[in-house]
């Protein structure tokens, strides 16, 4: 169990009252669902230090306890003094969250995922956006560091949000606006100067070819020519370039970066066709790496781009490849992604697999499995990309970024917050960190407290898990999960199983709340 020291005295021991609950949200034991006990610190709890008891807390005797809650009535400091509940001044505060999510990615994206309430300045006391209260004479949250002066002013109502949202908005637009007269004026020079540079180099290179020609002939003849062969040269300078002399298809490729290291540019094609040197430039786009993929002597062009979700600020680092060639009877740069499986089977989804294997983020794992999905779909002719990526942006928006229990559907596993049934329970820590409380009953528990007020545990015999449960949370959260996972192999009044090997996912109702709960076990279990 893990206290978190606030005041502003070293702490030697506590006294708590343990309440124990089972997986239902029912009492343990009934009305004697409590235990009373002791917690000692021998070095001290230094001011707002965390730390968890020295000795672990044994629940023997509230067998099936899944839920506890801890209720602190009396601490020693290590300068004697005691604090005991009832005798000090009991302020009761209400916290106001930020409910509208817009506000509230946007305050999170300035300030930290921690904020998630509104700051208000009361009698004597303020609180702080992270949920803290302070006393008036203290300029810092005794728990964020947070400036109280700060707070106030930025996050004290809805109407001040959304100032400060449309002020980042107008600055976002202006800058925008900026950045694209600046490439704008940029594209048109490089572009001028491609054309001149074009224009002005093939006179000098055809020239350069036929006085060097002549000079070899005239050596090799000591320079006496026949009127014939005068006639013939002078034949060959007034047809200079002939059609022949210019190859057809692509002759040279070049890249020029803006200046706004966003890594995009100008990419400028040289083709040949028909006898005539020809040039494209096309604007705003990510360096393309040329490839010979179906080894034709023509290089394909991989353009890699990363996936915007504007709206998600917890969306991982994520991009797509797309195959582009050039289309010398059109003389377009098109895309021909669909054109190309072999390159998405043997270059970019081989980089997938190492990239999922490497990583710990269930998320990124997640929205990485859904990138694989589109791939291994092109491959069957099931899906063709697009330019804009849009569809690809809304699967993984759908089953992952709109999925807030984070549940998916992996190797015939389910995975709830990236960790499964059968998993040992130091990998599931190295996935979601050190667990918030951990006790031992029937088995070893573990409990995370995630955002939105969710709560997970994990179940584990020796060092296995055996059982899962994620909750509570209300009924819309249940069906943008669902839409997910799809149709489920069972279903009842408020309840839905959905079963993959030996794996049994099973939301169900909380009697009396209304909210709902997601359990993972044996699918074999009654």
């Amino acid at each position: 169990m893990t206290f978190h020291n606030l005041s502003p005295k070293a702490v030697k021991g506590l006294k708590v009252i343990i309440h124990c609950y089972d997986q239902f949200g029912d009492p343990v034991g009934g009305d004697a669902n409590k235990l009373e006990c002791k917690v000692e610190y021998e070095e001290g709890l230094r001011p707002n230090r965390k730390r968890a008891t020295d000795k672990k807390i044994l629940l023997s005797g509230f067998q099936n306890t899944r839920k506890i809650e801890v209720d602190v009535v009396k601490i020693l400091y290590e300068d004697n003094t005691l604090w005991s509940k009832g005798a000090s001044e009991s302020i009761k505060i209400e916290l106001t969250k930020i409910e509208n999510k817009n506000f509230l990615e946007f305050v999170q994206s300035r300030d930290g995922e921690d904020v998630k309430n509104y700051a208000k300045d009361l009698n004597g006391h303020w609180l702080c956006v992270c949920g803290r209260l302070n006393v008036n004479a203290q300029s810092k949250c005794r728990r964020c560091d947070r400036l109280k002066q700060y707070v106030l002013a930025e996050y004290s109502d809805e109407e001040t949000i959304i100032r400060r949202l449309n002020a980042f908005y107008e600055e976002q637009m202006e800058e925008d606006r900026r950045l694209q007269e600046k490439r704008e004026l940029e594209s048109a020079l490089r572009k001028q100067k491609l054309a001149k540079k074009i224009k002005h180099s093939l006179p000098f290179i055809a020239g350069g070819l036929l006085v060097t020609g002549i000079f070899g002939w005239g050596y090799a003849t000591n320079f006496t020519f026949s009127t014939k062969v005068q006639l013939e040269m002078m034949d060959v300078v007034n047809h200079i370039p002939t059609p022949e002399a210019v190859k057809e298809g692509i002759l040279d490729t070049s890249f020029a970066a803006y200046d706004d290291n966003n890594g995009q540019g100008d990419f400028a094609i040289t083709y040949g066709k028909e006898g005539r040197v020809n040039n494209i430039v096309v604007s705003n786009i990510p360096e393309p790496q040329a490839l010979d993929i179906d080894h034709n002597s023509t290089n394909e062009f991989i353009i890699t781009y990363s996936l915007d979700f504007p709206e998600y600020s917890h969306a991982p680092t994520l991009s797509w490849d797309d195959v582009y060639e050039f289309d010398i009877n059109e003389e377009e740069f098109v895309l021909a992604s669909a054109n190309y499986p072999d390159y998405y089977k043997n270059t970019y989804i081989p980089a997938l697999n190492q990239r999922i294997a490497a990583s710990s983020d269930s998320l990124e794992q997640q929205s990485l499995s859904v990138l694989m999905q589109a791939a291994e779909d092109l491959l069957n002719g099931d899906f063709i990309p697009d330019a804009t990526h849009t569809e690809i942006i809304k699967l993984i928006e759908a089953k992952v970024l709109n999925n807030p229990l984070q549940i998916v559907r992996k190797d015939n596993l389910f995975y709830i917050h990236g960790i499964t049934r059968g998993m040992n329970i130091s990998e599931a820590i190295s996935v979601l960190g050190e667990p918030d409380e951990s006790f031992e009953v029937d088995s070893k528990v573990c409990i995370w407290y995630l955002e939105n007020n969710l709560e997970l545990v994990a179940e584990y015999a020796v060092d296995t898990i055996h059982y899962i449960a994620l909750g509570e949370f209300k009924k819309d959260v249940l069906e943008q999960s669902m839409v997910a996972l799809g149709d489920p192999a069972e279903a009842g009044s408020n309840e839905y199983s959905y079963v993959a090997g030996d794996q049994r996912l099973k939301f169900h109702d909380m009697p009396g709340s209304g909210d709902f709960r997601v359990q993972l076990f044996d699918s074999e279990a009654p």
